[in-house]
């Protein structure tokens, strides 16, 4: 039970859960409906079996990243790799329709990642000082 707690009450494991929820969500969505994603790809992609390969890879990394966020492996990596997808994807939407209500999610989301990133670089410090 104490351990149970302690996972629930770190906010570092609070954000990483939920982002990796809503990753997980988007990254399989990505992988078993690709063709409904392409619209998001940039245009100059076109809308083909390149760009739809492009949107399950783009899947596969979102999900693999989701994995390491639940797993606590390598979480500091995923999170970077994430805050730079999220960077990706706001870039296209702003450049594609301007500011959405799809980009400024996108943007806490990113801002989410980008904290983790920083959450665990600061918990790494703590643990390599107290050794």
């Amino acid at each position: 039970m104490k351990t149970i707690l302690r996972i629930v009450t770190n906010p570092e494991n609070i954000i990483s859960y939920a982002l990796g929820f809503v990753v997980m969500w988007f990254g399989l969505h990505e992988i078993f409906s690709p063709q409904d994603w392409v619209v998001f790809a940039p245009p100059f992609l076109g809308d083909g079996t390149f760009t739809i390969s492009l949107v399950v890879i783009h899947g596969i990394v979102l999900v693999s990243c989701a994995l390491l966020l639940f797993l606590n492996i390598h979480r500091r990596i995923a999170a970077i790799i994430l805050t730079l997808v999220f960077i990706e994807i706001i870039i296209t939407l702003v450049t594609q329709s301007g500011l959405s209500d799809i980009a400024v999610r996108d943007i806490g989301l990113c801002g989410m990642a980008l904290g983790l990133a920083f959450t665990s670089t600061s918990e790494l410090n703590k643990k390599r000082n107290s050794l």
